[in-house]
């Protein structure tokens, strides 16, 4: 059987301090994060409505014509 090790040890924790212009640049770059996702967060959202708007009002999708898998102009 393998041998328990004391995993519960308490490690001493250094707290580095920060100066005034490391601790501005790191709220603004919280603060981008947060806008960013924020950002995509809104996107999804409006993404969803128009969908759902397009369900209820049940638009088909366009088909004016047949596909091809040959390039316009090239005889089959």
């Amino acid at each position: 059987m393998a041998e328990i090790s004391d995993t519960n040890v308490a490690t001493p924790v250094e707290v580095e301090q920060l100066s005034r212009g490391d601790l501005f640049r790191q709220i603004l770059i919280g603060v981008g994060i947060s806008s960013g996702l924020a950002l995509l967060w809104t996107m999804e959202s409006v993404r969803n409505v128009v969908f759902r708007v397009l369900n209820a009002l049940h638009i088909p999708a366009r088909r004016r014509r047949r596909g091809s898998a040959y390039p316009a102009g090239q005889a089959r």
